[in-house]
C-alpha cells in the first residue's frame, strides 16, 4: 500500500528502515523518499496513522554524503547478551549485538535537577522525580565507560545542571584518578557567573573543558529559550572562564523561529572570544524532552538550512563546502569545520569537501589520524599556493596551535524523525546505573504524551520522588 502510494505520487524510494510511531512507541516500518528535491521520512502505525516529516533539503547532497560513511568499529563489550535473532531494536538496548558502532564519547548524568526551568529541555528537567546518584553510583557507571569503551575515554558530565552539586569537584577528580582521558561539564554557566571560586575548584579537579549552552546575543533568545533574560549571566560566565584559563565551547539550540537569525553574530562572537572559545556547536532543536509545540516541517532546522544560513550570514567567509561528516556516526548525523583565526580576525577553513571523504577508516584511531592528514596536507598545498615568504608556514602552525574555531552541529533525532538505520551507528551513548550505554537520542525520545523508552523507566529507579 506504501508502495503504491509512494508511486502515486511521483515520489522515489531512496531508502527503508524503521523508526517508532509518536503515539505509541511501537517499532513500525519506515521508508526514506526524495520528493521536491526533499528527503522525507514515511512511516504507518497500524493504530495511529501516516506520518511524513522533512529528513534533509538537497536529495543530491544527501546522497553524496554516503561517500564519507567509514567502516564501524564494533563496541569492544556488549551489554545485552540476548542471542541476535531474540533482539528487538531498538527497544533492547544497551548495547546488543546489533549495534555497529563503538563509543567515543560518553554522557554521565549527575542529576536530573536544575537551577533554572527552562522551556526547552531535553531531560525535562526538575519535573517528576529526583536523580541525584550516590558518589558510588557514580563510580559504578565511570566503571561501565571503561568497562565497554577503549581509551582514551571521554566523558561528558550532565544533566539536569551538573553545577548544583557542590560534590562537582569530587565527581570530575573521581573520574581522573580512575583512568578516565577526558572529561568535560555540560552547563548552563548560570552558577560559574556567579561563583568564581566554583568555577576554579572544578578546573583544579581536572575538567577538560565546558560545554556550555550559549542561545544568542540578546535578551529575547533567552525569554524563549531559558524563560528568563540570561544574557548578562551568560557574559559573566565566560569572562569568569577567560580569567581561570577554562576553555569553551558555546552550544546554541537553533530553531528559525527563535534564533536561525543570529548564526553570523555568535560566529562572530565566538572569534573575539578565541582561545577562551574553542569551538561552536550548532544544536538545530530536536522535540524530545520539555518543547513548546507539536513540530511541524516549517519549525525543523535540517542540517543544509543550518549550514545555508551559515554561509549567508558570514558573507562566504565559511561556505557549504567547508563542513564535512565526522564519519564516525552516521553520515547524517552531523558536521564539523575547523578554522584557523588569523591575525587580522578572518577565519581560514581547514575543511573542504573537495578534499573528498577520509580513507583507511577501518577503525576510529585510523581515521582520526588519517583525517587529520588529509586536514593538515590541505593547509600546505594552501599555504604553498599563496607564495608566502620564508617563515610563514612556521608562523602559521603556531597560531594554528592555539587560535582555532570548530563549528561542528548534530540534531538529535526524535520520535518523529528518528531511523533505526542511525541509531544503530551512533557512537555518544548515554551510561546508565545499571551498566549500559544507550545511544543519545534513542535515550531521551520520548511520545507526545511524554512517555520514553528508556530516560524516565530508568532514572526514576534510582530517584526519589520530587
Amino acid at each position: 500500500m506504501l508502495g503504491k502510494f509512494l508511486v502515486d505520487h511521483m515520489s522515489e524510494k531512496i531508502g527503508e528502515t524503521e523508526s517508532l510511531c509518536p503515539e505509541c512507541l511501537k517499532v513500525i516500518p519506515a521508508v526514506k523518499v526524495a520528493e521536491n528535491d526533499n528527503v522525507y521520512l514515511e512511516k504507518t502505525c497500524p493504530e495511529h496513522g501516516h506520518y511524513k516529516v522533512l529528513l534533509w533539503r538537497g536529495v543530491a547532497d544527501y546522497k553524496s554524503l554516503y561517500n564519507y560513511a567509514c567502516v564501524p568499529s564494533k563496541p569492544e563489550k556488549l551489554a545485552i547478551t540476548k542471542d541476535k535473532d531474540q533482539i528487538v531494536c531498538p527497544l533492547d538496548c544497551g548495547l546488543c549485538e546489533e549495534h555497529r558502532q563503538h563509543t567515543c564519547l560518553v554522557v554521565l548524568e549527575v542529576t536530573n535537577d536544575c537551577n533554572l526551568k527552562c522551556p526547552i529541555c531535553f531531560a525535562s528537567a526538575n519535573e517528576r522525580y529526583s536523580f541525584n546518584p550516590s558518589m558510588e553510583e557514580i563510580r559504578k557507571m565511570y566503571q561501565t565507560a571503561l568497562d565497554h569503551v577503549g581509551h582514551p575515554v571521554c566523558v561528558q558530565i550532565s544533566g539536569g545542571e551538573p553545577t548544583i552539586r557542590d560534590d562537582l569537584p569530587d565527581i570530575i577528580r573521581m573520574g581522573k584518578e580512575m583512568g578516565i582521558d577526558f572529561i568535560e561539564v555540560n552547563t548552563n554557566g548560570y552558577r560559574f557567573a556567579k561563583d568564581i571560586d566554583f568555577l576554579r575548584q572544578v578546573k583544579e579537579a581536572g575538567v577538560d573543558s565546558l560545554y556550555f549552552s550559549f542561545d544568542g546575543l540578546t535578551s529575547d533568545v533567552y525569554m524563549k529559550t531559558c524563560g528568563k533574560d540570561l544574557l548578562d549571566f551568560k557574559l559573566k560566565a565566560i569572562e569568569n572562564c577567560r580569567e581561570v584559563e577554562m576553555g569553551v565551547t558555546l552550544v546554541s539550540i537553533i530553531s528559525p523561529d527563535i534564533n536561525l537569525h543570529q548564526i553570523g553574530d555568535l560566529i562572530k562572537f565566538a572569534k573575539k572570544n578565541v582561545p577562551t572559545v574553542k569551538g561552536i556547536h550548532f544544536q538545530p532543536l530536536s522535540y524530545f524532552g520539555r518543547f513548546p509545540i507539536v513540530p511541524q516541517d516549517v519549525n525543523r532546522t535540517v542540517l543544509p538550512d543550518l549550514l545555508v544560513e551559515i554561509e549567508k550570514q558570514t558573507n562566504g567567509e565559511l561556505k557549504v563546502e567547508n563542513f564535512i561528516p565526522t564519519s564516525c556516526t552516521n553520515v547524517h548525523c552531523d558536521v564539523k569545520s575547523m578554522s584557523v583565526l588569523m591575525e587580522d580576525g578572518s577565519l581560514f577553513p581547514l575543511t573542504h569537501r573537495a578534499m573528498g571523504p577520509p580513507k583507511d577508516t577501518c577503525c576510529i584511531a585510523t581515521k582520526t589520524r588519517q583525517e587529520i592528514s588529509d586536514l593538515w596536507r590541505y593547509i600546505d598545498e594552501s599555504m604553498e599556493d599563496t607564495g608566502g615568504g620564508e617563515g610563514t608556514w612556521d608562523e602559521f602552525i603556531q597560531r594554528a596551535r592555539t587560535n582555532y574555531l570548530t563549528i561542528s552541529s548534530m540534531p538529535f533525532q526524535d520520535v518523529w524523525n528518528v531511523e533505526t538505520e542511525r541509531l544503530r551507528g551512533c557512537c555518544i551513548h548515554t551510561v546508565t546505573p545499571d551498566g549500559r550505554l544507550i545511544p543519545f537520542c534513542l535515550f531521551n525520545i520520548n511520545s507526545v504524551h511524554g512517555k520514553t523508552l528508556y530516560r524516565h523507566e530508568i532514572l526514576e529507579k534510582y530517584a526519589t520522588k520530587g
